[in-house]
């Protein structure tokens, strides 16, 4: 019985620090640090004393108050999240990072639903070409490497980029399809200011996107990639690459979601 008081009561303390920490307490001196705490805990990274498992998360933190001011972006389809899709608080913040970069040119691996993709479009300028790069489903079993058996179903779809097909803002879209590991980027050589990599997750596919949206990026474009956090083929080949490449040794993780940036 006094193991169930103890329990409630540090269930009650803890949802008190939560409660103020979320309202009253974001106006307070330190409540960054708190918020941190709080997001660090809750994905399991390991904290000083735990003897929780060491945090496969080796990539710097950043946060959105370093990269950008005010939410001044558009967006369209943001509330609607699910399985493939990037969270809400997610493209905002990828859609307030196209906006500040102002790109003519975008290219994306992984077009999906397309909604990523369409929100990209609402927030960049009217010249502005998104290319958008997906493999289709006659291919799947033909790739270069293997991708992740979870991913199948992201491929095998109808339809892809249903969510801009037909939208006005289709006109600054323009989509290729194909394997990123076997496709041509040389055509695209020193011309993308912002890329999105959202394609296969498996290791090999992640290190090979990489080193190809490298090459084609202009000085001073971001790249951007999706699930850090969420796939181990992500973050064991981003991990590597910020470990091991200079090139990439800028890479920083953005506190609060799975995007990873890098300003080339």
């Amino acid at each position: 019985m006094s193991k169930t008081l103890d329990n409630l009561r540090l269930y009650a303390g803890v949802v008190k620090r939560v409660g103020y920490t979320l309202t009253a307490g974001m106006l307070a001196p330190g409540s960054r640090d708190e918020l941190l705490k709080l997001y660090n805990s809750y994905n399991g990274h390991q904290q000083p004393g735990d003897s929780t498992p060491v945090d496969p998360f080796i990539i710097p933190k950043t946060d959105v108050f370093e990269l950008f001011g005010n939410d001044n972006a558009t967006y369209e389809g943001v509330y609607e999240c699910g399985f493939g899709h990037t969270t809400e608080f997610e493209l905002k913040v990828i859609s307030n990072l196209v906006k500040k970069w102002n790109p003519r040119r975008i290219f994306e691996i992984g077009t999906f639903q397309g909604r990523t993709t369409l929100n990209m479009a609402l927030n960049s300028g009217v010249d502005t070409e998104i290319v958008t790069l997906d493999l289709p489903a006659d291919e799947l079993a033909s790739t270069k490497m293997e991708i992740e058996e979870g991913e199948v179903r992201y491929v095998k779809k109808e339809v892809s980029g249903e969510r801009f097909i037909g939208h006005p803002a289709a006109s600054k879209i323009r989509q290729v399809f194909g394997d990123s590991a076997s496709f041509d980027f040389k055509t695209y050589a020193d011309s993308v200011d912002v890329a999105f990599i959202d394609g296969s997750h498996a290791y090999e596919y992640v290190l090979n996107d990489s080193e190809k949206v490298f090459t084609v990026m202009r000085k001073g474009g971001l790249i951007i990639w999706h699930d850090y956090t969420n796939w181990p083929g992500v973050w064991t080949a981003l991990n590597e690459l910020y470990e091991k490449d200079a090139r990439f040794r800028g890479i920083r993780h953005i506190g609060g979601t799975s995007i990873a940036i890098l300003t080339v």
